[in-house]
């Protein structure tokens, strides 16, 4: 069972910027909860239509062994949250939406 309590403020960097082929990307460095200092590099992939996660990765432990950690969901909580964070993601999918369309007017 993973721990719902997300302690103040973890996330010490943010980035969202999309991938073609993939999709917008949600990553950050999260401090770890056991050992202070010490940042675990955590990313979600969002479709960009639907913006439901596809694909996710952290570097922690409980991560490496179960898929799945408290780093993924305190991102997926920000990105449903936090209204600065949406408008990035809705900045970096149109951008990409508009990157396939002008790639397939190329013909």
């Amino acid at each position: 069972m993973i721990s719902t309590q997300i302690p103040k403020n973890p996330i010490k960097r943010l980035d969202v910027f999309y991938t073609l082929g993939e999709g917008v990307v949600v990553a950050g460095d999260i401090e770890s909860k056991s050992r202070k200092g010490l940042l675990h590099y955590t990313r979600i992939v969002l479709d960009p239509l639907s913006l439901k996660v596809v694909k996710s990765s952290c570097d922690c432990e409980g991560y490496t062994f179960r898929h799945h950690c408290w780093h993924v969901e305190a991102l997926k909580q920000l990105v449903a949250s936090d209204e600065k964070v949406r408008e990035e993601v809705m900045k970096a999918k149109e951008e990409m939406l508009q990157v396939e369309a002008d790639i397939a007017s190329w013909g």
